[in-house]
């Protein structure tokens, strides 16, 4: 902001930036600023129903790939088996 003395003499006064202006500069509480801004405002979050068949889509392919991966495992040690003769 400027001001007009008598003549043409421009002085200049200091604006204090606010309390949250300050903290902005922080950048542990400006982290926090961000993160709660885009969780509030961009993220688009899945309704109710989407939200369990997604669940229910993690638990099924959990679930197939362990057992594909404890048919190798028994193949494996099978194998290990006939190699060693035990």
């Amino acid at each position: 902001m400027t001001q007009r003395r008598e003549g043409r003499q421009e002085v200049r006064r200091e604006q204090r930036p606010s309390p949250f202006a300050r903290l902005l500069r922080l950048s542990l509480f400006r982290f926090t600023y961000e993160a709660y801004y885009e969780l509030r405002y961009k993220v688009t979050w899945p309704t109710f129903e989407e939200a369990r068949n997604m669940t229910i889509a993690v638990i099924a392919l959990s679930v197939a790939l362990g057992i594909v991966l404890g048919l190798v495992d028994i193949g494996l040690f099978q194998l290990f088996r006939l190699i060693t003769g035990g």
